[in-house]
């Protein structure tokens, strides 16, 4: 079945009903499949500590999926239907584990929602499956600036459960070479070729500094370049193009925005900065210097905006659905995810970072930016997401 939604379940059967595993499962399981487009696929025992599916089949199953959910570390997810006392042993088993502060989601499988709730918690679980496999390289300190953007890197790896390795920036300036094997592609707009010649060179560094820690995304801070008369934005709108999430500054919230944005599309997201709200017409113009090209329609080589040196992009994001995504806190337990659209009118201003563009989203979101803002990045992910997003969080995070 096309798109179709798999998860791996414990079915859990009360004693007193001896067919039930025989009798009610198959028929239960096949009409899911076809109704909802989700294949739940038992299995005897927990496959992941990350996340527990529960099928209670009929009712006196509440110990059984208490002393599961006990031996699982991450939420739990509890799958019922209209028969066999089911639902109520549902009801009764997610208060219990609530009460105890587990994350808990009920999925009623007989109701109007349960397609979405199974594609929800399935994208959750896959986002939270590749955010554990993240081997992560932060590369210099964070920008001073960024003072709400540095949770305890120690929390974020036990959250997550990925890998984070510190990095001097030293490591980059060691492995810049003489000459760069690659030049950056495209038109020039006031810098020449040297400069062509300094954005291969830092590219072809932090590649072979990806390759040689084995890093799976990175955020560079940036600006410790500058003193060196380089800049990291071509290199890291050529990296993240090239599948490899690479964000700005140091700035880890971010960096996991654009992790998800990998995983969620195959592709890249765009960082930016808030640079102009407009709460009334739901209107924010988001800019910064780097952009991955399979986002942009067009784009010129320029220098970095805040320091008239080195190379970045000014590029033009394709119009079209977007979800901004801000991940907050010092546990990332809160986040903005809206959706909204890209537009296609151009932006031109020169007191702003290069590469700018105009997302309208809901006038009441737009003013949330300005009334709880989260921090500065944002980063802008191709296609409509907020479901699984918020998903994931609420059931890993928040």
């Amino acid at each position: 079945m096309k798109n179709e939604v798999v998860l791996p379940v414990i079915i859990l059967a009360s004693p007193l009903h001896k067919d039930a595993l025989a009798g009610v499962a198959p028929p239960l399981l096949e009409r899911v499949r076809e109704r909802h487009g989700a294949r739940l696929d038992p299995t005897p025992a927990l496959v992941s500590s990350r996340l527990a599916v529960l099928l209670l089949l009929t009712g006196g199953t509440e110990q059984q999926a208490i002393e599961l959910a006990d031996r699982s570390l991450g939420p739990v997810v509890i799958l019922c239907h209209s028969a066999h006392n089911s639902l109520p042993a549902a009801m009764e088993t997610t208060a219990a584990l609530q009460a105890r502060g587990r994350r808990t989601r009920l999925v009623y499988l007989d109701g109007p929602f349960a397609a979405d709730e199974l594609r929800v918690i399935a994208g959750a679980a896959a986002l939270a499956d590749a955010f554990a496999r993240q081997r992560i390289g932060l590369i210099g300190q964070p920008s001073p600036w960024l003072v709400a953007s540095s949770p305890p890197p120690a929390a974020v790896e036990r959250l997550l459960g990925l890998t984070l390795e510190r990095i001097e920036l030293g490591e980059v300036l060691s492995r810049v070479p003489e000459n760069a094997s690659e030049l950056p592609p495209g038109e020039l707009k006031a810098v020449g070729e040297s400069e062509r010649r300094m954005g291969g060179r830092v590219q072809a560094a932090l590649s072979r500094l990806t390759k040689d820690r084995r890093l799976t995304a990175l955020s560079i801070a940036c600006f410790g370049l500058l003193p060196y008369g380089m800049t990291a934005c071509w290199a890291l709108a050529d990296l993240a193009g090239r599948g490899i999430p690479a964000g700005c500054e140091g700035d880890l919230p971010s960096l996991l925005a654009l992790i998800a944005a990998q995983e969620l599309t195959g592709g890249p997201g765009f960082l930016a900065n808030p640079a102009h709200i407009d709460a009334k017409a739901g209107r924010v113009l988001l800019a910064h210097c780097t952009a991955p090209l399979p986002l942009l329609s067009s784009y010129k080589l320029r220098t970095h905006f805040e320091s008239g040196l080195g190379l970045a992009v000014e590029g033009t994001l394709k119009p079209g659905p977007y979800t901004l995504v801000r991940f907050g806190g010092t546990r990332l337990e809160q986040a903005f995810l809206v959706e909204g659209a890209v537009l296609s009118e151009r932006v031109d201003r020169e007191d702003l970072c290069r590469t700018q563009a105009v997302f309208h989203m809901p006038g009441g979101a737009a003013a949330r930016m300005l009334e709880r803002p989260l921090g500065n990045h944002h980063v802008l992910i191709p296609g409509r997401h907020r479901a699984v997003l918020q998903g994931y969080h609420e059931l890993f995070l928040a």
